[in-house]
């Protein structure tokens, strides 16, 4: 299946003028808040760990 690109026949998207402070605000605080829920999924991958071997014994011991 292809993909179809529409051409755009413009210049720029958006008005023309610049951003106001609370456009900068919103959009810097949009940012930050993606960065910490990214950081956060990291750190949740990174806290699951293997059991160790001892806890592995310990299991089995339990089960059987």
């Amino acid at each position: 299946m292809k993909k179809k690109n529409i051409e755009l026949d413009v210049d720029f998207i958006g008005g023309q003028e610049p951003l106001t402070k609370e456009e900068e605000k919103l959009i810097s605080d949009f940012f930050q808040s993606k960065k910490a829920q990214t950081l956060k999924k990291e750190a949740d991958k990174k806290r699951i760990a293997k059991p160790k071997k001892k806890e592995l014994a310990q299991l089995k011991r339990a089960k059987a």
